[in-house]
């Protein structure tokens, strides 16, 4: 499974959930997060980055502030630490689909701060 099909099952959750289910974006959040579970906690370490990177970069294109000190945020804060402290193992080609997937990794990382997104 490639970055974009990743995106696209996240984007189609988060429209799930705020149209479909009329949840607010923040909702819609962890609504996305609840649908990527299997993505997510994959044993493959690029599956569980290119889903935690569509996750992010679809919720900050869509306006979400993360709440402060909210146990859920912090979490998931943690887990998208974690597993960007490790992108220097990750090989990214020059396919127009990893190209894609570094530019939405920088920009999450900026956003959230989790890495200094300089080094990326």
């Amino acid at each position: 499974m490639n970055y974009s099909d990743v995106l696209y099952e996240t984007q189609v959750s988060y429209g799930e959930a705020t149209h479909n289910k009329g949840l607010a974006i923040y909702q819609a959040f962890a609504y996305a997060y609840d649908e990527m579970d299997a993505f997510l906690h994959s044993k493959s370490y690029k599956v569980k980055v290119q889903a935690l990177t569509a996750l992010f970069f679809v919720a900050i294109k869509g306006g979400v502030i993360f709440a402060k000190n909210d146990p859920f945020t912090d979490d998931i804060f943690e887990e998208l630490g974690a597993a960007y402290s490790k992108l220097s193992e990750f090989a990214l080609g020059s396919a127009e689909d990893d190209k894609l997937m570094l530019e939405h990794i920088r920009l999450v990382a900026s956003y959230t701060g989790v890495i200094d997104a300089s080094g990326i």
